[in-house]
Parts: C-alpha cells; sequence; structure tokens
C-alpha cells in the first residue's frame, strides 16, 4: 500500500478497473462450481455478490477515494468497503443491512485481486482438518467441497449465514459464535465436533473420544439406511403419509431431488433465472426454462414460488427504491404489484406449464388477504386471456405473524398455505437470522413461533398447510411439526432421505 502521484491516478483507476473485472469473472466461476459442487440454488449468493458489486462500483465511491487521497486501489478499497460495513452496523436504513459478510467478501476478492494472489488461504488445507476462525466468509465455503474438511468452528457468525448455509450443503459440521475459540483451540489439538449438539471438546480423553466415533459411526449408518429407502413413501408412526418434497432453483436441483427421492417441488425458487437474464425474460423463455428445471421429476407436482426479491435482493433491470428499513419494506408480493408486467409474465408463463403438469402457484410474503386477492385477480385475468379454464391452486406464504393470524381471511383467495419459517422466525423474534449479534433471539423452536405455526394449521379448516423453511430439514423439529399438524414438508434435496426417516421414526 502506498500513495501516489496525480499523474499515476489514471493509472490507479485502470488498476482497479481490470480487479473488478476479474473478480466479476470470479463470482462467475464461483456460482458455477458452487451449482456443481454443493447445490445450485446456493449458487444465487454469488450470482447477488456480482449485482453487489457492479452497483458498489457504479457509485464511484472507490475511484474518488483515490483520485481525492491519492492513494493505491488497495487502500481506496481497504478505506471504503471499511466505511460501508461500520456503516451498514450503525445505520438499520441502509438496503444492505445484515449483509457484512458479504460486503467484505467482495472487498477481500477486489484486494487480492489487485494484488494479484490467485491461492486462497484454505488451498493446502489438509484433509480431515477441523478448521477454527474468528470468522468465514462465503468464498471460503466453496473450498471446503473438494478438501474434505471435517468440520469448522468459528467466533462470528450465525447459524443462518450464507456460509453456514453453504457448509450444512457439503454436510460438514459447524459450530458458530464459540467465544474465545481461536485463543483456546492451537493447530495440533484434537478436536471433537458434534453440529447436531453444538458442542466442541478439546483433546478429549479415550472414553470422550470412543463416545464422539460411537456417534459417528451410527450417523453414517443412519445416512445409509435413509438412503436406501428414499424412494418409498414417508408414513408417520399414526400411519398419515406425508410427503417430503425438495426445494430446488434449477435442473440440477431437481436431479439430485428425483435422485432422493423427492415427491414433488415444495419450493421451486425462480429469483436465479431472473438475476442471470439482463432484461426481464420473456413468456416463452419462462416457460421453457421451468419446463427444463422440472424434467427430471417427471409428473410430480411443482409448487412454483412467484419472484421474491427487495430487501437484499435485487435486479439490474429494475429500479428498487432506497428504503430506510429494507427487510420490512417493498419486497415479494409487494414488488410485484407494484411491478404487474413482471407479475403478468410469470403468471402467463405458470397458467401455460399447468397445461402440461401438476403446477401451484406459490405466493411470496403474503401479509393482508388484500395482496392474495390481488393475485387471484391477476390469475384469473391472464387465464381468461390466455383461453384457460381451470386455474391451478394458489398458495400463500405464512412468513410473518400478521400473516398467520389471518388465516381464515387470506384462504378466501388462496387454496393452501405454505409457512416460511426462515421469515417468520425472524419476524416474530424481531431478529435479523444473519445477525450474530442477536443469534440468541433468533429461535425458530421458540414458543412464540410454534403457536405462529400451530395457528394456521388449526384455522386453515381442511386447507392444506405445508413448510418449507429450514426448520422442516431439521430431523429433531419434526416431531414438533407433525403434532402441529403439519402434512407436507419441503427441505434440500440432499436431506430428502433423512427427514423422510424422520417422519417413519420421529427422534425422541
Amino acid at each position: 500500500m502506498y500513495d501516489i502521484l496525480p499523474e499515476q491516478v489514471e493509472a490507479e483507476c485502470e488498476r482497479l478497473h481490470r480487479a473488478a473485472n476479474e473478480v466479476l469473472e470470479d463470482l462467475k466461476e464461483s456460482a458455477r462450481r458452487v451449482a456443481q459442487q454443493i447445490e445450485s440454488y446456493q449458487s444465487e449468493i454469488f450470482t447477488a455478490h456480482q449485482m453487489m458489486l457492479g452497483e458498489f462500483l457504479e457509485r464511484h465511491e472507490i475511484q474518488q477515494e483515490v483520485e481525492k487521497e491519492q492513494v493505491n486501489a488497495e487502500v481506496a478499497v481497504h478505506l471504503v468497503f471499511q466505511r460501508w460495513v461500520r456503516e451498514m452496523h450503525e445505520d438499520e436504513s441502509t438496503r444492505f443491512s445484515q449483509r457484512a459478510d458479504d460486503i467484505a467478501d467482495l472487498g477481500r476478492r477486489l484486494i487480492r485481486a489487485l494484488r494479484a494472489i490467485s491461492v486462497h488461504p484454505l488451498e493446502k488445507i489438509p484433509a480431515g482438518s477441523i478448521l477454527v476462525a474468528s470468522r468465514l466468509l462465503p468464498s471460503d465455503a466453496i473450498f471446503f467441497a473438494s478438501r474434505g474438511v471435517a468440520a469448522i468452528v468459528v467466533e462470528r457468525g450465525t447459524p443462518s449465514s450464507h456460509c453456514a448455509l453453504l457448509t450444512r450443503q457439503i454436510n460438514v459440521s459447524g459450530i458458530s459464535n464459540v467465544s474465545n475459540v481461536t485463543e483456546t483451540i492451537r493447530t495440533g489439538d484434537l478436536v471433537c465436533v458434534d453440529g447436531f449438539r453444538a458442542a466442541v471438546v478439546v483433546n478429549p480423553d479415550k472414553e470422550t473420544q470412543r463416545s464422539f466415533e460411537e456417534r459417528i459411526a451410527e450417523y453414517h449408518v443412519r445416512g445409509v439406511e435413509a438412503r436406501a429407502r428414499c424412494h418409498e413413501p414417508a408414513i408417520a408412526p399414526n400411519g398419515v403419509p406425508v410427503p417430503v418434497m425438495a426445494n430446488i432453483a434449477n435442473r440440477a436441483d431437481a436431479q439430485v431431488a428425483a435422485q432422493n427421492g423427492a415427491d414433488g417441488v415444495g419450493l421451486y425458487r425462480l429469483e436465479g433465472l431472473f438475476m442471470l437474464h439482463k432484461t426481464l425474460p420473456t413468456e416463452q423463455e419462462l416457460l421453457r426454462e421451468m419446463s427444463g428445471t422440472l424434467s427430471p421429476l417427471g409428473k410430480k407436482l411443482a409448487m412454483i414460488r412467484l419472484l421474491d426479491v427487495g430487501g437484499d435482493k435485487s435486479l439490474t433491470y429494475l429500479e428498487f427504491p432506497i428504503e430506510p428499513a429494507p427487510c420490512l419494506g417493498r419486497r415479494g408480493m409487494r414488488v410485484l404489484l407494484a411491478h404487474p408486467a413482471l407479475l403478468d409474465v410469470q403468471l402467463r408463463a405458470l397458467l401455460r406449464l399447468s397445461q402440461r403438469r401438476r403446477t401451484q402457484i406459490v405466493v411470496p410474503m403474503v401479509t393482508i388477504p388484500e395482496d392474495m386477492q390481488a393475485v387471484r385477480n391477476a390469475v384469473e385475468s391472464q387465464a381468461s386471456q390466455l383461453g384457460i379454464t381451470e386455474i391451478p391452486p394458489l398458495v400463500a406464504m405464512i412468513e410473518t405473524p400478521a400473516a398467520a393470524l389471518s388465516v381464515p381471511d387470506i384462504l378466501q383467495f388462496a387454496d393452501a398455505l405454505s409457512l416460511g419459517t426462515n421469515d417468520l422466525t425472524q419476524h416474530t423474534m424481531a431478529a435479523g437470522r444473519q445477525n450474530s449479534l442477536v443469534q440468541r433471539y433468533y429461535q425458530d423452536d421458540h414458543p412464540a413461533v410454534v403457536r405462529l405455526i400451530r395457528l394456521p394449521v388449526k384455522e386453515a379448516g381442511g386447507a392444506p398447510v405445508g413448510v418449507c423453511g429450514e426448520l422442516a430439514g431439521q430431523p429433531n423439529a419434526v416431531p414438533m411439526l407433525l403434532d402441529a399438524g403439519i402434512r407436507l414438508l419441503s427441505v434440500a434435496p440432499p436431506l430428502v432421505p433423512t427427514i423422510k426417516e424422520a417422519v417413519r421414526h420421529p427422534p425422541e
């Protein structure tokens, strides 16, 4: 890092431009690797990073730092990204609230590109290692998949951070928010990590080590048994069948879901599809891509969610206003109602798709009955124009306490409900699921959250109610969900066999 002369400013800005292009290409490669090695819907993290970097560069703050302070690009990137992260923590109105790790990751990528550093710090980590760190960023997770890391333990972070989500998809045990772990554990220590119980034991005695090894062996045996039965129906002990479906984003996810015995698609996310387009996709493009994505699952039911953007997700070809509290602002259904053309093109494609296969339309971020009424009106209008007389069922996503407390009114315009427990927990507990400062408040099994799961089932009057949030993918949560009356679970494709087995034999 160094100061520069006035005549070097232009060359330094050119260095920054080249580094940014290199990072953008690297983000595309990261998305490809995640889709190939982990799970394709998780690649949306890096697609979003591309968009975020583009927006940051358009603000020209880094270039202005170079010109004003006459410092090299590395210093400018460090100062500007540090300022953005600090402002984000101090001001909840920032559009990128709760995205500190993503911003830090981008800053680190830019500085490494400027320094021509191509080797990642985790590149040579030995297979079977337990990684201990103060924190990890999303780009770190892609190195776990091919390097055989056994577990991670971090001081900062939450179970819902992007890095934690990626880590779980490659079956790596992880425990976050462990105080002073980098001071307690040293290189060469023998460490036992139990991700299920959130337990870390340093230099265990022989008996403790043997107990961990026995649990690991038992876990592998259960996994083999679950995969062997994955194509069989999941029948609860009381004789009630519980379809276990898959959350997908594209064809690769659908293939994994089919291989793992998914009973259908409980949540098809369209965000990745829209993010990969530089302009609003056409009706024909949407129909073609959705049909191709779903083809590995044959004619099984597909529950397709309308585009869910806003908050921390945006599209380059749509103008999103700067909002004082974006996560409580125009997002999900609210964005679609503000952009009727965006809603209509999806509805027309979905209506045409419903003529070919069993389809349900899932409506995100429903808050008041009028949200569902507007969608039903739009669906009926588009169906009439297409000459379609039978419209597919409409599913309202229940992601806020207001929606959970308004189920009878919402069901005047919806045919079924899907509980998005991630956002439902976040809004009920007033705790961001990626905010480590309030991690102890983000409790998806809190009595208040459980009551807001039970109430919609009780008031649904026989209308189907499913769960598609991360809670559905936790075996220990399955008994509570079944007891509440949930009769459909939708989880990440790799988790389908495990959750089917949890339905058949609920953990005690």
